[in-house]
């Protein structure tokens, strides 16, 4: 694709490409691997004698091989409805990186771990001369230790390739490679990073999930190879990953997830270049005409999008914004002004949101009624028809990151 004039002027400006125009070499740091994101599952109080809390997640690299690797964590959580919360319990968190049967520390200062709580967030020095290969299954390691039972550990809801963790009085197994043996132990909760971070050697675009129970997976598998429509879409885009972090919880809306009550989490989108927001069933207000509901459903997205918008990304540009529909439930389809007011804020997204999406993926044109069991959630049948037939060819233009439909 042809640069314009504008946005060469912007890349240089940024640092992102030379003056003279020559080979498009990013600089700054991105997302550059799947199955990241904040924590939204229970506390997992250690147990009296277990000093420390040891596991590896497993992880795949986008399209492009990344240099500069840093890992990014902190303490914050979704709680209930995706209220954002921190851990006020100190964590004394170390990191190892495993590529290739090779692991290789991370320094946080130049020393090997760093204490962490409440809002401060752990980012890594860069990983000595460490490059991620494209296309490549590889693990984050990770050891938290603390004395006794003082440390709890956020879990996080979700499931990964060839995750594990531990809470264990043995030996730290954190620099080794592979599976790790569970002498002494008990099984532990999923432990990903926020983020891990890279330089890719050519563009490579990533995405923020933004989302609610239907975004989080539910009622799709659990698994790596499930994860719902959004990651299920991702994982497997013509072949490659495309990088992902989530932001999702059962019972997410709009007023949780906006800027001015889900701070902390908006930090982490200057590392990604697309923002995809699936928030807006929980949003439905009880009561209003469809005028007023819809009003309330637009502000709430907007809040969202316009923040995004503000935030400039790892390629001197603007975030992009993607528009998720509201899909149907049973009860908006017997109430009249529930279905017509969904119906009005869909068309609305479908005419791109006040020229504020840069992208509408219709998702309802896959769901029928009655919906999944409960009348909620869509079956996993249907997440697996939205990926591959709403997702991957809606966000396929997407995969170069200086692609804007309207030519900004």
């Amino acid at each position: 694709m042809a640069l314009s004039p504008n946005l060469i002027a912007a890349l240089v400006g940024a640092g992102v490409i030379s003056s003279g125009g020559g080979p498009f070499v990013p600089t700054q740091p991105q997302l550059v691997a799947n199955f990241t994101g904040i924590p939204n599952g229970t506390f997992v109080q250690m147990g009296t004698g277990n000093v420390r809390a040891l596991g590896r997640s497993g992880h795949t690299s986008g399209s492009v091989l990344a240099r500069n690797l840093r890992f990014l964590d902190s303490l914050i959580y979704l709680g209930t409805n995706g209220a954002e919360a921190t851990s006020a319990t100190v964590n004394t968190l170390q990191r190892y990186i495993e590529i290739g049967g090779v692991s290789t520390r991370a320094l946080y200062a130049g020393l090997n771990s760093i204490d962490i709580s409440g809002s401060a967030q752990a980012l890594s020095d860069i990983i000595g001369s460490v490059e991620l290969p494209p296309d490549t299954a590889f693990f984050a390691r990770w050891e938290k230790a603390v004395p006794l039972e003082t440390n709890s550990l956020i879990a996080h809801a979700l499931v990964g390739p060839s995750g594990q963790g531990f809470r264990t009085a043995g030996a730290s197994q954190l620099s080794g490679t592979g599976a790790m043996n569970s002498s002494g132990t008990g099984a532990g909760p999923q432990i990903w990073p926020n983020a891990l971070l890279g330089v890719p050697v050519s563009p490579m675009s990533c995405v923020a999930i933004i989302g609610d129970s239907i975004g989080n997976y539910r009622d799709a598998p659990n698994t790596a190879a499930g994860g719902g429509a959004w990651a299920q879409a991702l994982n497997d885009l013509d072949g490659h990953v495309v990088p992902w972090m989530k932001q999702t919880q059962n019972g997410h809306t709009f007023g949780n997830a906006s800027f001015g009550s889900a701070p902390l989490q908006k930090t982490h989108w200057q590392y990604v270049t697309d923002i995809m927001i699936e928030l807006s069933t929980n949003s439905m207000p009880a009561s209003g005409t469809v005028s007023e509901r819809l009003a309330s459903l637009q502000a709430g997205w907007l809040n969202l999008a316009n923040g995004a918008r503000a935030i400039i990304g790892p390629y001197g540009k603007r975030l992009r914004v993607h528009f998720f529909d509201m899909v149907k439930r049973d009860s908006y389809e017997l109430d009249s002004v529930q279905r017509d007011t969904r119906l009005a804020y869909n068309a609305w997204g479908a005419a791109f949101a006040d020229n504020k999406a840069d992208a509408y993926y219709n998702t309802d044109s896959e769901v029928t009624v009655p919906v999944g069991t409960d009348g909620i959630h869509i079956a996993a049948a249907v997440h697996t028809a939205i990926a591959a037939n709403v997702i991957v060819p809606g966000y396929r233009p997407f995969l170069n990151p200086l692609y804007f439909p309207r030519g900004e």
